[in-house]
């Protein structure tokens, strides 16, 4: 199964990475991805097609604080 990354999740996620003062090493940890599937997330022109796994694990991440 496949979902898409928008561009609106994209900056979310940036924007905790900042606010956290996370590495992308670190932010890798905490999503258990591998470091090139974040890199792709991170710097990937949006919107763009991930996994089901990495969908769930940026949307779990960015919904913790919720």
């Amino acid at each position: 199964m496949q979902a898409i990354i928008t561009e609106q999740q994209q900056i979310a996620l940036i924007k905790k990475q900042a606010i956290n003062r996370l590495t992308r090493n670190e932010l890798s940890a905490r999503l258990n991805l591998s470091k090139p599937t974040l890199r792709r997330v991170l710097d990937k022109q949006t919107p763009f097609v991930v996994s089901s796994k990495t969908f769930t694990a940026v949307n779990n991440y960015l919904l913790e604080d919720l």
